[in-house]
């Protein structure tokens, strides 16, 4: 076969849709090299992410650069058809208009529908193209991947689509993660970052959806039960902003430490050096942090709605998270040796392996071998 991927987001973005699109990609290289792999993409962007793509994919390039987004809508049908391309794959919720008509199967990735639950975030005339495109893309493919159960319930709330055509693949993390750490390794990153040996880690942006200022509010309830700093890893804007004003504001500056993103090599230590993740966030799509938690082999706080606990299971701490209360218990209840122990650890390690990176690459291509 001759596969073709939407490659915009594995060149240009490097957090959740850009590591989706490097994982399956590079997943697909791996176990299955007999076929062979185009990445179609506006511009190429070379650093340490893409290098490997480089080496062993086709890339097509926007042939104006002026037009590359008008191109990614609207122009690479004829690429696809000219490169007799077998199955298209749109890693991030939209397909080319017109692929329908060609004889290209397609497939699309919706991964969540952020911009309908929480509108405030995204601007109108955003909203209006997103709409469009995810139901374009939704309607014409040959066959949808959703992140989860619960968007695979959003995609047939929202554009009415048969749940035959639905196929929900959960993904994986970078297997580093799943890599152990050793102390000297952790006391490095420790001291990259400024902080003490012990942390309540939270590793995501930092925007109203991720529910930071509960989480905050949560932790001044009972920082003094729990006896150890709050770490915000992330990047932000307005938001952020907000949330360092009040940080200042409350007198937590030296219990509420802020970091910017981190490097991507020094997030598996930074994980297994905290003693608990807390992601109680009000809506995802899969909820990456979380797993890369589990698979780091930490405690994981999270909340109990959307998609979370498929990927939280039997072993994550839930908490609701409109409610400040219920995030301090949860933060207070991680403190408990229970959590702590051998036996837990077996069992994030057990519940890890249900997300594994094999069966997230052989379950892709099942469904494009089913297409042809």
């Amino acid at each position: 076969m001759k596969i073709g991927f939407d490659a915009k987001r594995l060149f240009w973005n490097q957090t959740g849709l850009g590591n989706y699109s490097r994982n399956l990609v590079q997943g697909v290289c791996m176990q299955f090299p007999q076929h062979s792999y185009v990445l179609y993409t506006p511009r190429v962007q070379t650093n340490e992410h893409t290098h490997y793509f480089l080496d062993r994919c086709s890339v097509v390039q926007a042939p104006y650069a002026f037009a590359s987004s008008l191109w990614r809508s609207f122009g690479l049908v004829k690429n696809l058809e000219k490169q007799n391309i077998d199955i298209y794959h749109g890693l991030s919720h939209e397909l080319p208009f017109g692929i329908a008509k060609s004889k290209v199967k397609s497939v699309v990735t919706i991964h969540d529908f952020a911009f309908k639950f929480f509108s405030d975030d995204f601007p109108l005339f955003d909203r209006s193209v997103y709409n469009i495109k995810w139901r374009y893309a939704c309607n014409h493919a040959d066959a949808i991947v959703a992140t989860s159960e619960a968007t695979k319930a959003d995609i047939i709330r929202y554009f009415r689509i048969p749940e035959s055509k639905i196929h929900v693949i959960y993904q994986s993390c970078d297997a580093r993660f799943s890599i152990q750490k050793t102390e000297e390794e952790k006391q490095v990153v420790r001291s990259t970052y400024h902080l003490p040996d012990t942390y309540i880690l939270y590793v995501g942006s930092i925007t109203a959806r991720k529910n930071i200022r509960s989480l905050l509010r949560a932790y001044e309830l009972c920082m003094h039960q729990i006896n150890m700093p709050l770490v915000l890893c992330g990047n932000g804007s307005k938001y952020k902003k907000e949330i360092e004003t009040e940080i200042i504001a409350r007198n937590l500056q030296e219990h509420v430490l802020v970091r910017d993103s981190v490097a991507v090599h020094d997030l598996p230590a930074l994980y297994q050096a905290a003693r608990v993740s807390v992601y109680p966030s009000l809506y995802e799509g899969f909820g990456i942090p979380v797993l890369e938690a589990i698979k780091s082999g930490t405690p994981v706080i999270t909340s109990i709605v959307s998609c979370l606990p498929e990927v939280g299971g039997n072993v994550a701490i839930y908490c609701n998270p409109y409610s400040v209360e219920s995030i301090a218990e949860a933060l207070v209840e991680s403190m408990s040796s229970e959590y702590h122990s051998s036996d837990f650890s077996r069992k994030l390690q057990e519940h890890a392996a249900q997300f594994s990176h094999e069966a997230f690459v052989e379950k892709n291509m099942s469904m494009y071998q089913n297409l042809i």
